[in-house]
């Protein structure tokens, strides 16, 4: 029932805003899946933002765990002597336990009233067209789950180095606390592993972010076929008693005429629906003259469907290629014509005819193609089709919406509007005032949006790795500490240690590059309708997602080793 209530209601706006007068309908009902109706066209977005989600989970998890297994080596001299004066495994277990759950209780606290605060303002810089936006808040249900998630994630990065304590013997945590070793050939794998893991998720957000950043960006600079993007358009659909297509025309006419006049005002031109105003149209079937009869009528293709007045195409910035544009002369009794844009006039030439002079069945009626306009976008900024322009004089579907320009601002142009309805019909008003620019703006707020948040994921991405980089060397130094000493104090030198130090953990970030590499191209392919002037393997967003990542993740290790081998090798050997 919800399904067949929202095609009838799509419509009753298509019907609703051609005017009581076009009541005809060439529109079929078509069958809405219940997903797609609460989700919309937002179902990829939604997807990829919970996998981001997911995936900065992931990498919390891992750095909280590159944390704690740090920490746990370093005190795995306590805990040996801990056991060798009876403390039992359970002992030690239920320690690492308390400390994780505190640590999830404080990161549960601290995230939940950040996720509050986030969501707020998300809502705010949200675009109004995503479906369900107005309903979205931090519930009781997703904070229980997002403090469960947190508790186990804790409690297992806290645990699990204590088993791997627990696992050795007495003796041997003793002597892996001295000079000869720095941490058992496991734990080195684990921090590698770790290492690998966060670089992989980290590059995977964080380049698919920038392609989704990269496609916004092209969207804003496509040629949506319209170059005076400061015209300003406005609804202005006639109401009241007696409204007729005659009188429409008439009305229309008569408003024109009185703001062309005005010095304000260099353009102005109507429309029925105005450019970028949504994915909901006209379309109609059409078919060329020199095909009648060849095609099954129940498979004719659609074209986008415009009733435009004189001058359109000059206000609104659309070059016109051949012929001519409407005039006063395309009136009711003279004969009936069409204009129509590069890609049908492409088919046309295809077939081996020329554009200008064939015939076309648009609306019911036969039309001669009298120019031929460039393509233009309608229905979205990434939406290309076949474009098809009647005059408004020559067809009783009406203009609903006014455009124009002028060497005023937009609000003294608005005036100019209202003052000249209110002189005409005082019933009459404009209403949805936008130019061009902020139409476009609007139509790409939700792919702004949607980079815009996946970018905030990688840089949330980006610190947890630097950080979880960081600790994993710093600890390791700190397990090390004697033994460096001594090599600095038998004349080894302060670089070569360093690049020692550092090397194993910039492999591991290598390797882990190239795996979020694979991931992020997957990915990227898989919501390929969400990208837009920008391939998946791009070797510029590659190259330099893999150049930035591994060199925070060099400076991230670079640091504590420069710190560690400066130290003073006497201070450090006769330090417990």
């Amino acid at each position: 029932m919800v399904v067949i209530f929202r095609e009838r209601r799509n419509v009753r706006q298509r019907t609703c805003r051609a005017g009581a007068s076009a009541s005809r309908s060439e529109s079929h009902l078509a069958v809405t899946p219940i997903a797609e109706y609460l989700t919309g066209s937002s179902k990829s977005q939604l997807l990829l933002s919970f996998l981001a989600s997911l995936l900065l989970l992931l990498s919390a998890c891992l750095s909280a765990s590159n944390l704690f297994l740090s920490r746990a080596l370093t005190r795995r001299r306590e805990v040996a002597t801990r056991m060798s004066i009876g403390a039992s495994p359970s002992h030690i277990l239920t320690q690492f336990a308390v400390e994780a759950f505190v640590a999830a209780t404080i990161a549960t606290v601290v995230g939940g009233a950040l996720a509050a605060a986030v969501i707020r303002m998300l809502l705010h810089w949200a675009p109004a067209d995503i479906p369900r936006i107005e309903s979205a808040g931090l519930n009781l249900s997703a904070l229980a789950f997002a403090a469960a998630v947190a508790l186990l994630a804790t409690l297992a990065c806290g645990v699990g180095p204590a088993l791997l304590l627990r696992k050795k013997n007495i003796e041997t945590l003793l002597r892996e606390g001295g000079i000869r070793t720095a941490g058992s050939r496991t734990s080195r794998r684990l921090q590698g592993l770790f290492v690998f893991s966060q670089a992989a998720v980290t590059v995977t957000i964080l380049a698919v972010g920038l392609l989704l950043l990269l496609s916004y960006r092209a969207m804003l600079q496509a040629d949506v076929g319209f170059a005076n993007r400061d015209t300003l358009t406005m609804n202005l659909a006639l109401k009241g008693p007696g409204i007729t297509p005659e009188t429409y025309r008439r009305f229309y006419a008569n408003l024109l005429d009185r703001l062309r006049t005005a010095p304000e005002v260099t353009k102005a031109a109507g429309v029925l629906l105005r450019p970028l105003e949504g994915p909901i149209g006209w379309d109609s079937e059409y078919t060329f003259e020199f095909e009648e009869g060849r095609r099954d009528p129940n498979q004719l293709t659609k074209a986008n469907f415009e009733v435009v007045t004189p001058q359109y195409f000059e206000t609104v910035g659309t070059p016109l290629l051949q012929g001519r544009d409407f005039n006063e002369h395309d009136e009711a009794l003279n004969p009936k014509v069409l204009v129509i844009n590069e890609s049908l006039a492409k088919k046309i030439r295809t077939a081996g005819f020329e554009a200008l002079g064939q015939r076309v069945r648009v609306f019911g009626a036969w039309r001669k193609v009298v120019g031929v306009v460039a393509d233009a976008r309608y229905r979205g900024v990434v939406r290309t089709g076949d474009d098809v322009y009647v005059p408004f004089q020559q067809i009783d579907v009406p203009t609903n919406y006014l455009v124009l320009r002028g060497h005023a601002p937009a609000q003294e142009l608005l005036t100019l509007v209202r003052r000249t309805l209110k002189e005409m019909d005082p019933a009459q008003a404009i209403a949805g005032e936008a130019t061009l620019e902020q139409m476009i703006a609007r139509n790409t707020a939700r792919n702004r949006f949607n980079a815009s948040i996946l970018m905030l994921f990688a840089i949330g991405a980006i610190v947890l790795a630097a950080a979880g980089i960081h600790s994993v060397i710093r600890e390791a130094l700190a397990v090390r500490a004697k033994e460096i000493a001594v090599r600095i104090a038998l004349g080894a030198g302060r670089k070569s240690l360093v690049a020692e130090t550092t090397q194993s953990t910039l492999f591991w970030v290598a390797t882990g590059e190239i795996a979020g590499l694979a991931g992020a191209i997957f990915i990227a392919r898989a919501a390929s309708d969400l990208l837009y002037g920008v391939s998946p393997t791009d070797p510029a967003v590659a190259s330099s997602v893999v150049g930035f990542v591994f060199a925070v993740a060099a400076v991230s290790a670079f640091i504590p080793a420069w710190i560690a081998t400066g130290q003073d090798p006497m201070e450090c050997l006769q330090s417990d």
